[in-house]
């Protein structure tokens, strides 16, 4: 029988070895590459607070204006056409993916709580357009 000290041993491994995949690598390029363009910051920060707000807006029952939903897209656009964010966005899913497979061999592997698992909806992270 496995000891916590073995599983946490071969955590350790699993975890040096995903740190090791490209999707991993091209996920801190990218995200090195963020945080060092404001611009992409501004984007991207701009996008969510106006998204926010309008979300808030209607949530209170209040009225989204034609030219609400106008800034709302322009603000969109300037997310979706920047070429740093649309590279960011590709590394997440690439990412993630991989973190996908890797808990489906860990949950495929067996054990009691593996059907279980396998039944529980699958839960995916925050997209970087907050949506």
């Amino acid at each position: 029988m496995a000891s916590e000290k073995d599983i946490l041993e071969q955590a350790t491994k699993l975890g040096e070895l995903i740190a090791e995949h490209d999707a991993v690598k091209k996920m801190e390029s990218a995200t090195k590459a963020f945080e060092a363009d404001t611009t992409s910051q501004r984007a991207m920060a701009d996008y969510q607070r106006f998204a926010q707000t309008l979300q808030q807006k209607a949530q209170s029952g209040g009225a989204i204006e034609v030219e609400d939903k106008r800034k709302l897209e322009e603000l969109q656009q300037a997310v979706i056409t920047n070429p740093l964010l649309a590279n960011m966005q590709r590394a997440e899913m690439d990412y993630l993916d991989l973190l996908r497979k890797v808990d489906g061999a860990i949950v495929g592997s067996g054990g009691p709580m593996a059907e279980a698992m396998q039944q529980a909806p699958p839960q995916a992270g925050p997209s970087i357009l907050g949506g």
